[in-house]
């Protein structure tokens, strides 16, 4: 049995022209067209040479360099997080945010979860009693939104 290689598969996931691609119109638009930054400006932040970072924005197939994972990456995070993103989707993961700040994502995830928890003591309390057969959905209900609420509150900042 012959087994057939497609050309695709023995392409790396991440290819040169990629990273190219990918980080060129990064510079030239924090620097050209937004003018949110110098090349001096980017080697002063991110450590990497006036040289270099000028070297990736190159015109002409021929002098543009590929810019390594710690420069892509050191210069990404000079630009901001939309760098980050296009840097790291080359490889198919997005939404980076740094690690110490807090995620935008958490009110909203407080916010359903608490509804779930009300959804059920709502549900129970419908008819204007809690009796003993929803006596466990209400207090497991209770105890989920306390476990939610409880880092926001007094109590839970002091522990």
């Amino acid at each position: 049995m012959t087994q057939r290689t497609i050309a695709a598969e023995l392409a790396p996931i991440v290819s040169r022209d990629r990273v190219i691609d990918t980080v060129r119109p990064l510079l030239r638009t924090a620097i050209v067209i937004e003018r949110r930054f110098t090349v001096e400006d980017l080697h002063r932040l991110s450590g990497v040479s006036v040289r270099t970072i000028r070297s990736y924005m190159a015109n002409d197939p021929g002098e543009v360099r590929e810019p390594s994972l710690s420069a892509a990456l050191s210069l990404a995070v000079v630009i901001g997080p939309h760098a980050v993103n296009a840097v790291l989707a080359i490889i198919g993961y997005g939404n980076a945010s740094p690690m110490d700040e807090p995620d935008e994502r958490e009110p909203i995830r407080l916010l359903i979860n608490g509804m779930a928890h009300w959804a059920i003591l709502t549900r129970c309390a419908a008819d204007g009693i809690i009796d003993h057969t929803e006596e466990a959905d209400t207090t497991k209900a209770a105890d989920g939104l306390i476990a939610e609420l409880l880092p926001y509150s007094s109590t839970g900042k002091a522990a």
